[in-house]
């Protein structure tokens, strides 16, 4: 399984087009025995840019996992050493839920 994380940036999704175009070529992944899903990284889905990376995800026909927020929450965390796992359920719910598909996708390996 390979899971590939994009921003909606233009340079992130010129650089994840043809890394996309690269993998997707792929033996294992043209015969179906590598698996390939998106997560769309730092997104504020009431702007220009979400809407720019869905269409351009929309290209590739891939699986879109979710979408995880841009929250202090991953900086503040990884400056401790910890994760949005090692955060009180009250102060981490909204991006532990939004980090259920990706877990659930790799766990079926």
């Amino acid at each position: 399984r390979v899971l590939v994380p994009v921003q909606p940036s233009l340079f992130d999704m010129l650089a994840t087009r043809h890394f996309l175009e690269v993998l997707l070529a792929e033996k294992a992944v043209r015969k179906e025995q590598t698996f390939v899903a998106v997560v769309g990284m730092r997104v504020d889905a009431r702007t220009r840019a979400a809407a720019e990376l869905e269409r351009f995800l929309e290209e590739f026909e891939l699986p879109v996992l979710t979408h995880l927020r841009n929250t202090q929450l991953y900086v503040q965390t990884a400056l401790n050493g910890m994760t949005i796992f090692d955060l009180s359920a009250s102060r981490a719910a909204r991006d532990r839920e939004q980090w259920l598909p990706i877990i659930d996708w790799v766990e079926q390996a």
